[in-house]
């Protein structure tokens, strides 16, 4: 049997950590007697170690941000506060320092392909003309995540090095500074696993939920939660029959870049000629102190009801930070289920090595396993 405790490992895409998952569930799963599908997947993983800028013996400490480059040497810096600013520098041989409006927000990885804002592509395109030798942004409370200062970038594809910190002192544009950002990339090979219980009917109904971490994290709420989820589910379900096809996938791609698990997952289904029905898609449960709360996405509002009265689930608003958005954009019938605290509780541990196992409320879970047990019968009579 599964532990929780055996998912709560730092596990980025390609990592150690990663493989060591996908090990873990294609035993389980073959116990289990399900249709196992192994995907290829290549990514890129990505190491860190201690970095820095200093100035006149003045040291500060710096963070790289994910997948950047490495950098060594001393230059000369410049203060950004604005994108009129930004696009009025012509060319700079040195290090920009990104505040205020530069460094409110995370910017969108650099062609993630499904959704990349036409403002952060203009950004990119103007500081990559500029061209200069790194980027350092001065950040502070994430909106989205416990993170505290938060990495701006966070891009498999930005040759231009970066990190970010919370402040940089009294460190000036007088003079130049010496900086060390300790970074690197590899490339790495993974799999996407699609564990599938054959219907009567080739259209799938989708049970997700995603298994990778960020990097300095286990990650236990986010989702080791969901991944602990997802087998139970499947123990529940290992000797029912179906109408439809269901498929338990643990994406794995979700905390990265590259979303490799899910662009491989729908080549998949596009070479198989395969529909999805309907998605659950499991994000985020059984943070301690909380419910399990379910949002609904294209769902007919008869079946919704359906659904929230027979099984007294508490229903939340719609949420688009998770890997069912990819098939709601399609106008597909999804559930996602998280805590209901995620947006005011929970969400201050996430990203963060505060989220570790003790958050997790196992009962939270099981009780949530039975629960989408139960929906499932539903969507299979429609």
């Amino acid at each position: 049997m599964l532990k929780f405790s055996e998912l709560c490992i730092e596990r980025p895409l390609g990592t150690k950590g990663n493989h060591e998952v996908l090990k873990l569930l294609y035993n389980e799963f073959n116990t289990l007697k399900y249709n196992i599908i192994e995907l290829p997947l290549n990514c890129i993983v990505w190491e860190s170690n201690n970095s820095f800028v200093e100035q006149n013996n003045n040291k500060i400490e710096i963070f790289p941000s994910p997948f950047s480059r490495n950098l060594k040497g001393n230059f000369l810096l410049k203060y950004v506060s604005t994108f009129t600013e930004l696009s009025n520098i012509k060319n700079y041989d040195g290090i920009l320092i990104f505040v205020n409006e530069l460094s409110k927000n995370s910017v969108m990885a650099k062609n993630y392909p499904f959704y990349f804002p036409d403002e952060d592509k203009l950004l990119y395109e103007t500081f990559e003309k500029i061209n200069p030798k790194g980027i350092i942004t001065i950040s502070g409370q994430d909106q989205a995540s416990g993170l505290n200062p938060f990495p701006v970038f966070e891009d498999v594809n930005l040759e231009i090095p970066t990190a970010y910190v919370s402040s940089l002192g009294n460190i000036t544009e007088k003079n130049e500074i010496s900086i060390e950002i300790n970074s690197k990339i590899y490339k790495e090979k993974s799999k996407q696993l699609i564990f599938r219980k054959e219907g009567l009917s080739k259209d799938i109904i989708l049970i997700a939920a995603h298994m990778d971490s960020k990097y300095n994290t286990c990650g236990a709420n986010d989702n080791a939660a969901g991944l602990y989820t997802l087998y139970e589910t499947t123990n529940l379900i290992k000797d029912k029959k179906y109408n439809y096809t269901v498929e338990i996938v643990p994406f794995n791609g979700e905390e990265s870049p590259e979303a490799s698990g899910e662009l491989a997952y729908l080549n998949y289904l596009e070479e198989n000629s395969y529909k999805i029905k309907s998605v659950i898609n499991i994000d985020g449960p059984g943070h301690i102190g909380s419910k399990n709360m379910f949002s609904f996405f294209n769902y007919e509002q008869d079946i919704q009801n359906e659904i929230v009265t027979i099984n007294n689930l508490l229903e939340g608003e719609q949420w688009y930070s998770g890997d069912h958005v990819i098939f709601a954009f399609q106008n597909i019938s999804c559930i996602a289920i998280t805590s209901s605290d995620m947006f005011t509780d929970s969400i201050k541990l996430t990203h963060t090595k505060m989220d570790k196992e003790e958050i997790v409320d196992i009962k939270l879970l099981s009780a949530l396993s039975k629960s989408i047990v139960n929906i499932l019968e539903i969507i299979n009579g429609k």
